[in-house]
């Protein structure tokens, strides 16, 4: 088990330096609660009411590996790291459990290009939610100054391995509507298909309980 913990330790722990000489965890969990607190006042209007409009589009691949060992890796938002082509660090904020659901919430600081070629810093609130027995967990995403993300991961045993399906909805004001899915599904893409290359090549070691034996 500390084969599999390992690496994830280094990336935290590198996570927490990069963010350390800028500000406190305190810091990380204002910032956060604050944010997730303007996410949850814009969800809670219709989107017709605030001016927003939805798309969404599902993302499917397979991967030649057992189910338990593909949903450990690829609920790991830190596996990412590498993969994804603005994110730049991920900030652990708490994991707790929600009557019985175990739930992570952390910050995510990304370098978006615009089209105008300058850069978009940005920084997105999230909260995953695990419901491994039920093969699937869910996120919501929050990007000031509105951008909403809705992300539902299913796993399904399939013969030679495991399918990941991705239903990604998007929630932005319809003039970034179409950068905004454009930019999302290109992202998402080359990290389901670089979590592929890296779990078929052996790159995460095994751990306990990865056979998916019952």
């Amino acid at each position: 088990m500390k084969r599999c913990l390992a690496g994830l330790l280094v990336i935290v722990g590198a996570t927490f330096a990069l963010q350390a000489s800028a500000q406190t965890h305190a810091d990380d969990v204002a910032l956060w609660n604050g944010n997730w607190a303007q996410y949850l006042s814009l969800e809670s209007v219709p989107l017709a009411a605030r001016g927003y409009v939805a798309a969404s589009q599902d993302l499917t691949i397979e991967i030649d590996a057992p189910l338990r060992k593909v949903y450990r890796i690829y609920s790991d938002v830190n596996n990412a790291l590498g993969l994804h082509p603005f994110l730049k660090s991920i900030v652990p904020v708490r994991r707790f459990d929600a009557y019985g659901v175990p739930t992570y919430d952390f910050i995510a600081y990304e370098d978006i290009p615009l089209p105008d070629g300058t850069t978009f810093h940005g920084v997105t609130v999230a909260q995953q939610r695990f419901f491994a027995s039920a093969r699937y967990y869910d996120a919501d995403s929050y990007d000031v100054p509105g951008i909403v993300t809705h992300q539902h991961i299913t796993f399904k045993r399939v013969r030679g391995g495991t399918q990941v399906t991705e239903h990604l909805t998007f929630e932005a004001p319809p003039l970034y509507i179409s950068q905004t899915v454009q930019g999302g599904v290109y992202a998402h893409a080359l990290v389901q298909n670089g979590l592929k290359s890296r779990i078929e090549s052996g790159y995460f070691k095994d751990c306990a309980g990865d056979d998916d034996a019952d």
